[in-house]
């Protein structure tokens, strides 16, 4: 009877094993599923980020080449049409040419003059000349020089980063002026400023800091992420995995901090 007895606690004590195995291995074979599931999910999602900056990216690419393709035509085709007019007109001036018509000529070349100024600005600002051939610092001081000689806004640059921005890839150079080219653009329009500061600096040979600041009214949080200026800084930032931060409240200023790092 002991035997029997033993027999059938052993049977139990055996089906019950069994019956843990089995559920443990069902709750394995469920979380490697769930796990195979999960990892797929991520690849999707990092395949399908990567495919949305690759857009992005040819989207970029494809207006600033037309931004230079435009700024070539004006700079070339219409700026040198305007300057062989006002040749022609300074050509037709007789000796004795009568005072009035001496004061239409005379304000005929300031027209000119001036739409030749406004056509190289703004060949100039589609496609900067010295960032293809100085880099991001020289387009940049360049912009902040013609900004300055407005008297909208006064514009300190420091760069504590010449080392790192001299070899920065174009692309990179292109996104970061499109990027503070804009912010100086919100602050001129819109923050009531009358200084603002560019720095750039290195942290080592890793990675580069670049701090806009202005004293002007400053942003709500709540509209920070509701204009199509910011919406677009921030696009440009993400192609080139650039990291930013935004402290701005009302009436206290506005401060963005970009970090890139390099081969990155």
């Amino acid at each position: 009877m002991q035997e029997v007895t033993d027999n059938v606690f052993v049977l139990v004590v055996l089906g019950m094993a069994g019956t843990f195995l089995m559920v443990v291995s069902f709750i394995l074979i469920y979380i490697r599923n769930q796990n195979k599931i999960l990892t797929q999910r991520q690849q999707f999602q990092r395949a399908e980020i990567a495919h949305q900056k690759d857009l992005l990216q040819a989207i970029i690419e494809s207006q600033e080449a037309e931004r230079k393709r435009i700024g070539q035509d004006l700079h070339d085709d219409v700026g040198t049409a305007l300057s062989s007019l006002r040749l022609t007109i300074e050509m037709l001036k007789p000796q004795q040419i009568q005072d009035n018509n001496d004061k239409h000529v005379k304000l005929s070349k300031d027209i000119i003059d001036k739409v030749i100024k406004d056509v190289r600005n703004i060949s100039h600002n589609l496609s900067p000349p010295a960032l293809s051939y100085y880099g991001l610092v020289a387009a940049i001081e360049e912009h902040c020089l013609v900004i300055n000689q407005t008297g909208s806004l006064e514009i300190n640059l420091y760069n504590e980063a010449q080392h790192l921005l001299q070899d920065m890839a174009l692309p990179v150079s292109v996104a970061l002026y499109r990027v503070l080219e804009e912010l100086i653009n919100n602050t001129i329009k819109h923050a009531y400023a009358t200084k603002s500061t560019i720095k750039f600096t290195a942290i080592g040979e890793e990675a580069i800091i670049i701090e806009y600041t202005d004293n002007g009214k400053g942003i709500s949080s709540s509209l920070i992420n509701k204009g199509m200026g910011l919406q677009n800084i921030e696009s440009r930032l993400t192609v080139i995995n650039a990291a930013y931060k935004i402290d701005t409240a009302e009436g206290s200023g506005f401060k963005m901090t970009i970090t890139h790092t390099l081969n990155k």
